[in-house]
């Protein structure tokens, strides 16, 4: 009866507010999309700056290494020198003697010039290190600032957007209270579930087919059935990004909860009508209950206060039965290389 109740509230409002729906421009896709390269292309220069600054920090104790070696080089070949002139005034010396010594002499001269080159070559190395590393902090320079300006840009655009967007196209009382009255997300999803038995998700007209894309410019870091902390299994994805990162839509629906919920921060729920996309560990959120997104739409982002690598996670339910999303992913990439 309450989930009745609730889904007929929902739908009188959606009738009220008529099919008006918030949609996102293209701009604000193009640039989402260039935000994201500027993040690869941080990305990459940030992995060669720390192998640079890696092997730069693993030669400098080499190259101390071959100093010190060089300079008891030099000591030892000033006794050997000394004992060859003594050796020269002495009355008691033999062939043997300077023949020996001379062996000594020549053997720690090549030692003495082989380390020599080689601290020669230490120090080359060290000298083409310090020019990369100035080129890849030039080059991470130039690539901070064009991503700053179009988190500008994106930023302006979404304030200008956000003007037009049609208020409580679902009225957010409603759907916060479903959110507040759910103790789990499993709850919520059930909740979520009985919207759609009185056709709300299909009175927006939101297909149902499915395709996924990367939310966030990263790696994987956690998947779908791998075990948490607590040894239980994990229903997400986890996807390991950058401080200040765009998060974008991945899948094309109707966004049906959009805030904080319990433990998981801030929560993004796409529904398409039979799927429900949950995103959450998001820092900032732009998309807002009602709006209707595509692939690729700007849904918000992170912060750069965390010093660790901000995770986003993403996990896919339909009737009620979390999915593993890596087999929607591994389609979209099919298609987009056909």
């Amino acid at each position: 009866m309450k989930l009745f109740v609730i889904a007929f509230f929902v739908s009188l409002l959606l009738f009220q507010t008529g099919s008006c729906t918030f949609v996102q421009s293209t701009e604000i896709r193009r640039l989402c999309k260039e935000a994201q390269k500027q993040e690869s292309i941080l990305s990459k220069v940030q992995a060669a700056l720390q192998d640079v600054n890696k092997r730069e920090k693993m030669s400098l104790p080499t190259m101390i290494n071959v100093y010190e070696i060089l300079s008891r080089c030099c000591t030892v070949l000033s006794s050997i020198q000394r004992f060859s002139n003594m050796l020269i005034i002495s009355k008691y010396q033999s062939k043997n003697d300077f023949i020996r010594c001379s062996i000594v002499i020549k053997s720690f001269a090549d030692y003495f010039k082989n380390m020599s080159l080689k601290l020669g070559r230490d120090n080359a190395e060290l000298v083409k290190l310090q020019r990369e590393k100035s080129n890849l902090d030039r080059d991470y320079t130039r690539a901070s600032e064009k991503y700053r300006d179009v988190c500008k840009k994106i930023d302006e655009e979404s304030k200008k957007l956000a003007e037009t967007r049609e208020e409580n196209v679902i009225q957010n009382d409603v759907v916060y209270h479903i959110a507040t009255k759910s103790e789990s997300i499993e709850e919520l999803d059930a909740e979520l579930e009985a919207e759609n038995v009185v056709g709300v998700l299909r009175n927006n007209k939101v297909s149902t087919d499915l395709s996924l894309a990367y939310p966030v410019n990263g790696k994987i870091v956690a998947e779908f059935g791998d075990r948490g902390d607590d040894g239980s299994m994990i229903c997400y994805m986890g996807f390991e990004t950058n401080q200040e990162a765009i998060v974008t839509s991945p899948a094309k629906g109707l966004v049906v909860f959009s805030g904080n919920f319990l433990n998981y921060q801030n929560m993004v729920i796409i529904s398409n009508g039979e799927y429900r996309i949950f995103l959450y560990g998001i820092n900032k959120i732009f998309a807002a209950t009602g709006d209707v997104v595509e692939i690729g739409d700007y849904i918000g982002q992170m912060d750069d206060e965390s010093k660790d690598p901000p995770i986003v996670k993403m996990e896919l339910r339909k009737s009620g039965e979390p999915l593993d999303p890596r087999h929607w992913l591994m389609q979209t990439i099919e298609k987009g290389k056909k």
